[in-house]
This record gives structure tokens, sequence and C-alpha cells, in this order.
């Protein structure tokens, strides 16, 4: 039961330090870049510098953002 106990509780410690504040970089969109397009249809989302999630890297670049990363946005 103590080690339950432990593993319970390093469980929560781990998880609580995980919860960081996400905030948008300033001058994420480059207003330039903002165009329509043709994108494929697939669905593996990046998030975006301005938090925000993609459908996929195309999406992302049509909507201008200079920046992202693999995943969704949390």
């Amino acid at each position: 039961m103590k080690k339950l106990s432990f593993f319970v509780f390093l469980l929560i410690s781990i998880s609580a330090f995980q919860c960081e504040d996400q905030k948008p970089i300033d001058d994420c969109i480059d207003p330039e870049k903002i165009r329509t397009g043709i994108c494929t249809t697939d669905y593996n989302p990046v998030c975006g510098c301005d938090l925000k999630t993609y459908s996929n890297a195309c999406s992302a670049d049509l909507a201008g953002v200079k920046s992202w990363t693999l995943g969704e946005c949390k």
C-alpha cells in the first residue's frame, strides 16, 4: 500500500509540473504570407506559435504562421 501511495504521489507531482501556461508569441503571423490555396485534407495537426491548432502544416503556412510544432495545442 505504501508503494502504491508513493507512485500516486509521484504521478501527481510530475503532472503538476507539466501544466505550464503557454502564451502566443508576439508577431507570430506574417500578414504578407496569408493567402488562399489548396491543402490536402489529411489530419496531421500542428500547433502554431499563435497557439491555434491547424489541421496540417500546409494550413498553418497558408494562414501566415511563422512557426509551428507537431501535434495539437494544449
